[in-house]
C-alpha cells in the first residue's frame, strides 16, 4: 500500500499587521505529506518546483520528514510563492505569485489500495489535465482510493470551466472532503445534505463536509453522522483543512492495512477516521505551523499502535 499526495508546492510567507512573521514551505498536498511522513506512513509527494533556493528548502524539508521525493519534478526557474495576511481572527487572506513554469509530473502506475489525495488549483489547471485524468482513471481501475479536496476559492465562482473540472474530479473520486465555504463557492449550497445530493449526481463518492468550529459531517449511501470540532485556541488556520485530510488518510490507510475494504467500512470505523481528521486539524490550528509537530505525530502513532 502506498500514499500519493498530488498538488502544487508553495513557499508561504506570513504577515501580521503588515509585518512578516514567518515562512515555510507549504501547499495543500505538501502540508498533508509532511504530517503523514512524520507519522511514518509511506507517502510520496507528486509536485514540481524550481531549481532555486526556495525549491531547495522545500525539497530538504520533505526529505527530512520522511516523504518520498522520487516523483518531484524540478525546473529551471522560480518556485511558487504565497503571501498570507492574517486578520484579527487569525484567518488568512492570500496573494499568490505563480511559478515561472508549469511542469507536468510523471505519475506512477497505481496498485490496489493505493491512496491518492488530490486537491487545490493543481487539480483543475489546463497544463497536464489529460495526464491527471488518465492517472485517476487508472487508480479507479486498479482498486485504489481517490480522496478529492477541491479547496475552492472565491475566485472560481465566475469561472464555469473551473467548476466543470471540479465536477469531473468529483465524478472520479471515492471520497470528497471539503468545507462549507468550498461548496458555497462551487454549488452555491449551504448545507451538507444538499451538497451530498448534488455530488451524488456526479458519481458515487462519499462526502466529508467540514464546518470549522461547528464540526464536520459524513455522508454515505447508508451512513450520516456529525463529529464535533475539538476545542483549541486558534493560532493559525493555514493547513487545518490539509491536515484534516491527512488524518482521514491515516485512518483509511490503517483500516485498509488491516485487510478491510474501503466500500465495507462500517459506521464505527468511519467514526474513528473522522475523529482522527478532527484531531490532526485541531493540532495544526493550535500552532503556527502548517503541519503537525514531530512530537505530536510520534505520540499519536505510539498511542495508535
Amino acid at each position: 500500500m502506498r500514499i500519493f499526495t498530488v498538488g502544487e508546492t508553495t513557499y508561504d510567507i506570513s504577515f501580521r499587521n503588515g509585518v512578516p512573521v514567518g515562512s515555510c514551505s507549504g501547499g495543500s498536498a505538501y502540508n498533508s505529506a509532511i504530517s503523514l511522513g512524520r507519522c511514518g506512513l509511506p507517502v510520496s509527494l507528486i509536485t514540481s518546483f524550481g531549481n532555486d533556493r526556495v525549491g531547495d528548502l522545500s525539497l530538504s524539508f520533505l526529505q527530512n520528514n520522511g516523504v518520498n521525493c522520487s516523483l518531484i519534478k524540478r525546473f529551471e526557474g522560480q518556485s511558487r510563492i504565497a503571501l498570507a495576511f492574517f486578520d484579527e481572527k487569525n484567518n488568512a487572506e492570500y496573494s499568490f505569485y505563480q511559478a515561472s513554469k508549469e511542469v507536468i509530473p510523471d505519475y506512477p502506475e497505481p496498485k490496489e489500495n493505493d491512496i491518492v489525495l488530490l486537491g487545490s488549483s493543481f487539480a483543475i489547471r489546463d497544463n497536464g489535465r489529460d495526464n491527471l485524468l488518465g492517472f485517476l482513471k487508472k487508480v479507479r481501475v486498479a482498486g485504489g482510493v481517490i480522496i478529492y479536496d477541491p479547496n475552492a476559492r472565491q475566485s472560481m465562482i465566475h469561472k464555469p470551466e473551473s467548476i466543470n473540472r471540479i465536477c469531473q474530479n468529483i465524478g472520479l473520486a471515492n471520497l470528497i472532503k471539503g468545507s462549507d465555504q468550498d461548496f458555497l463557492h462551487i454549488f452555491d449550497l449551504k448545507n451538507g445534505s444538499d451538497v451530498y445530493s448534488r455530488i451524488s449526481t456526479l458519481g458515487e463518492a462519499n462526502l466529508i463536509y467540514t464546518k470549522g468550529a461547528m464540526g464536520s459531517e459524513l455522508f454515505t449511501k447508508k451512513i450520516h453522522f456529525e463529529i464535533a470540532a475539538n476545542a483549541c485556541k486558534v493560532v493559525s488556520t493555514i493547513g487545518a483543512g490539509d491536515n484534516f485530510s491527512a488524518g482521514i488518510v491515516w485512518g483509511i490507510y490503517t483500516h485498509l492495512n488491516n485487510h478491510l475494504v474501503y466500500t465495507d467500512l462500517t459506521e464505527n470505523v468511519w467514526q474513528t477516521i473522522m475523529k482522527t481528521g478532527t484531531f490532526f486539524a485541531s493540532e495544526v490550528c493550535g500552532s503556527s505551523a502548517n503541519y503537525m509537530t514531530r512530537e505530536v505525530a510520534q505520540n499519536f502513532v505510539k498511542k495508535s499502535l
